[in-house]
């Protein structure tokens, strides 16, 4: 996303390659919480003590491991005869919690390897109750249809995100995300000064929320003539 930087890189109140760094280790932070969750999330659903629902998330179990490692390809395929990846989970664990999550999983990896189309495919198939994680679908969603160049797509999927739920952790970074591309990419720059407002207002204890005070300084100040 190197060019979406380029304009907001030529001002000195903003250095936008910095903040882009900071941001990236936001998100895969975001990823690890995911990763750590999932697991988590199979045991406590009511009926973690169906042989079906065990098997299922037993299958899950090596492919989770490659993600962890970041190896994501091995992850997404698996290895034939030896594990199934997320992609056959997701099929052959149709219906199953495991099944479920393993299409977020093959979405965020499809993400990660540059495949935007499957990754918005994958993920939109996750039918989650938890907050977090099915905030996090759709902002993945957000990211893909950026980097496909659909930012109008993007930045509503973002704030969809962001209202799914006002939990502290995805809420204010996908608020930023939109505002970021209703400056950048939009031109909306009232748009984004009401987004950075609601992340300072609502959610200034989180990392997005200390950003959005320097973030308001540089868009307001920009606009005095």
């Amino acid at each position: 996303m190197v060019e979406e930087f380029e304009e907001v890189k030529k001002t000195k109140a903003f250095d936008a390659e910095a903040w882009f760094k900071k941001n990236q280790k936001t998100v895969l932070g975001g990823l690890l919480v995911l990763a750590l969750g999932l697991g988590v999330y199979l045991y406590t659903r009511e009926g973690g003590d169906d042989p079906e629902e065990i098997a299922a998330s037993e299958a899950l179990f090596m492919a989770e491991h490659y993600f962890g490692q970041d190896s994501l390809e091995i992850a997404l395929k698996g290895r034939p005869g030896d594990f199934e990846g997320f992609e056959s989970i997701a099929s052959s664990q149709k219906g199953t919690d495991a099944g479920n999550v393993a299409h977020l999983y093959a979405g965020i990896c499809h993400l990660n390897l540059g495949n935007f189309e499957k990754a918005i495919t994958y993920l939109k198939e996750f039918k989650g109750e938890d907050q977090v994680m099915s905030s996090m679908a759709i902002g993945c969603q957000g990211d893909a249809q950026w980097e496909l160049g659909k930012t109008q797509e993007a930045a509503d999927l973002y704030v969809k995100a962001a209202r799914n739920s006002n939990n502290r952790f995805t809420a204010p970074m996908y608020l930023e995300k939109a505002a970021m591309v209703y400056e950048l990419e939009l031109k909306n720059t009232e748009k984004a000064i009401e987004l950075y407002t609601e992340i300072r207002d609502d959610y200034y204890s989180s990392f997005q929320g200390s950003n959005s005070e320097k973030q308001l300084l540089r868009l307001t100040t920009a606009q005095q003539p």
